[in-house]
């Protein structure tokens, strides 16, 4: 259960070659996209592919799968709050933690950038927050401006909170407090959507709806509009879903809010620290830190904590460094980074302990109900075979780094030429190459033999 419990995929593979030459021909890979993107793409030669319109063929889903949601809501809080199952198994045969952490968090965040923004548009919550803006509307209840000035930072905030519980704080891995957290965010976000507006809070504050958005600029699907407010209060003859290559949306999707940069770096840098906190050299540095304040050695929570803020500050300040004030500019050029990071990562967990899934619905209370023989099954690791799974993740980063690379080059090239373009890309490709080689080195350390 441990190893499943630390999001890394519980296996082990004896690499063909040395680490390092890996990671060199990943960063090599991504460095030489540079010049290629240099000599491929010319200001006017970005040709905005479609695929023809499938939201008629398509609409018939969503309410289909708002009301699965809704049941899969129920299902959670209800076994989180109520279960009776052993506390030394409980992760597993819970379905709040399953649902939550398994299914939920992994799967928005890899189908977000896969496939594009489907969770704004069925989330039971989102739902529910626009049918109370129009309850509210129709009332002549006027929701309160929201600062322009503050933006994405909430989100931010939450998304920082969000991975403490996560790879950290204790108590988020145990049912009661993990359902008590979900039913008062559920309050508050209703209370933010009736005070500010169901647009406002779900761009700038709602941690999820931030994330599907913010990932799904990099996927196959456009969906116009690209707010799911307007998209539900629009004419079904006025939505549009069509098919477009992966990366368009990053110049064609509406800029970044403030904050947004800060909302891309920080889910980067957290899924990056999950990563190396599972690798024998965390297990160094903690020790060093251990040896030397008997504090941190009984707190381990702490070390745990200020390290993960590290990380997120380094890669912030690295990213500040480079763009020289531009920061939000080339904020979304970062977002393919983060979106193959995160599927690379993460998706061995989600196929291996995900098959936890159909035991925890049918016996949410832990009593060993078993209906159809969903309730007792083995667990394989043989969907997920170790050198698949590294070679996955090989190309995800070196895919989602070029896309970044490209993109980055297509928006220099709109205030200057070819070559000034190019120059002023290299630093930015500099860092590129640095997260190519950080990313591949940690994933290889989660792995190795």
């Amino acid at each position: 259960m441990i190893g499943l419990l630390a999001h890394a995929a519980p296996i082990n593979y004896k690499f063909p070659l040395p680490i390092w030459l890996y990671v060199a021909a990943g960063g090599a890979a991504v460095l030489l996209s540079a010049p290629a993107a240099a000599l491929a793409v010319t200001e006017g030669n970005a040709i905005e592919r479609r695929g023809p319109d499938l939201y008629r063929f398509v609409r018939r889903l969503g309410p289909i799968i708002t009301i699965v949601g809704v049941a899969l809501v129920v299902i959670a809080l209800v076994g989180g709050l109520f279960s009776t199952t052993d506390e030394s198994q409980e992760f597993f045969e819970n379905p709040v933690l399953v649902l939550t952490w398994v299914d939920f968090w992994v799967g928005l965040g890899i189908v977000s950038w896969l496939v594009g923004n489907v969770w704004e548009r069925v989330s039971p919550l989102n739902v529910a927050g626009r049918a109370l803006d129009r309850v509210l509307a129709r009332n002549g209840v006027e929701p309160l401006r929201y600062p322009a000035w503050l933006g994405q930072w909430p989100a931010v905030g939450l998304l920082l909170v969000w991975s403490w519980m996560e790879l950290i704080w204790g108590p988020a891995k145990e049912p009661r407090p993990l359902a008590a957290i979900l039913l008062a965010y559920v309050v508050a976000t209703l209370l933010g959507c009736a005070v500010y507006g169901a647009e406002t809070w779900f761009a700038n504050v709602e941690l999820f709806s931030v994330f599907a958005r913010t990932l799904s600029r990099f996927s196959p699907l456009e969906l116009r509009p690209f707010s799911p407010e307007e998209w539900s209060a629009s004419p079904r003859s006025e939505r549009s879903a069509r098919l477009r290559p992966y990366g368009a949306g990053l110049r064609t999707d509406p800029t970044l809010p403030v904050g947004g940069a800060a909302f891309v770096l920080a889910g980067l840098a957290t899924v990056v620290f999950d990563g190396w906190s599972q690798t024998d050299r965390f297990g160094g540095f903690q020790q060093w830190f251990w040896e030397r304040w008997s504090f941190l050695a009984r707190h381990v929570d702490v070390l745990q904590t200020l390290s993960m803020i590290a990380v997120v500050a380094i890669f912030v300040s690295a990213y500040l460094l480079i763009t020289r004030g531009r920061a939000e500019a080339f904020a979304t050029t970062l977002i393919p980074i983060a979106g193959v990071y995160f599927a690379a990562h993460y998706f061995a967990y989600l196929l291996i302990a995900g098959q936890n899934t159909a035991a925890v619905i049918v016996d949410p209370f832990g009593h060993s109900w078993n209906p159809l023989g969903w309730g007792e099954y083995a667990i394989t690791k043989a969907v997920a075979p170790a050198g698949v799974v590294w070679w996955i993740q090989v190309l995800l980063i070196v895919f989602g780094h070029v896309v970044a690379v490209f993109a980055a080059h297509r928006l220099a090239l709109r205030s200057s030429t070819r070559v000034r373009a190019l120059a002023m890309q290299l630093p930015l490709v500099a860092l590129m190459v640095a997260y190519t080689v950080a990313g591949l080195w940690v994933l290889a350390q989660q792995i190795k033999a």
